[in-house]
């Protein structure tokens, strides 16, 4: 577990002082990078890890598009969808109330015009190389930020790239 957290803890704190610079071990992503679909992957003692937990169900998927929504849906059951298979499943949903989302380096801003004020700040970390058993070449690791401006991580949320 505090292994974990370090090797987190330290990803984002060489990258929060050079937004663009890219490590050995990876960096912010490039918008087509982020472009696609995207699976959440369980960090060890995840419940530990993140102080709170806003979307409790386990399984997720995300999809970036270049128009600048994201979509996301959540199981309480796993499935191994396909980019085509999710495309199908996000494109029905109504384009007019779907989260905005914006790539600024190593920051990811998302809105919910349905609820007043609501903005998420993530930092983003795509990792180049594979660091250990779960953090893979090409996993994209996200921190949100409590919204009080002063830096606190309050969740993490590993994903890996659909094919």
């Amino acid at each position: 577990m505090k292994k974990i957290l370090l090797i987190l803890l330290t990803l984002f704190s060489i990258s929060l002082f050079a937004q663009d610079n890219k490590s050995e071990a990876g960096g912010p992503p490039k918008l087509s990078e982020l472009i696609g679909y995207w699976k959440k992957v369980e960090i060890p003692n995840e419940e530990k890890l993140n102080q709170v937990n806003p979307w409790p169900q386990k399984h997720q998927w995300f999809a970036f598009f270049e128009n600048g929504k994201v979509y996301s849906m959540m199981s309480d059951k796993d499935y191994e969808y396909t980019s085509k298979e999710l495309e199908e499943v996000f494109k029905v949903l109504p384009f007019d109330i779907t989260p905005n989302y914006k790539l600024d380096g190593q920051f990811l801003t998302i809105d919910n015009k349905e609820i007043k004020d609501y903005q998420e700040l993530w930092g983003v970390n795509l990792f180049a190389i594979d660091v250990n058993e779960f953090l893979k070449k090409g996993n994209l690791i996200m921190s949100l930020d409590d919204g009080k401006g002063n830096g606190n991580v309050i969740y993490y949320r590993l994903l890996k790239k659909i094919e």
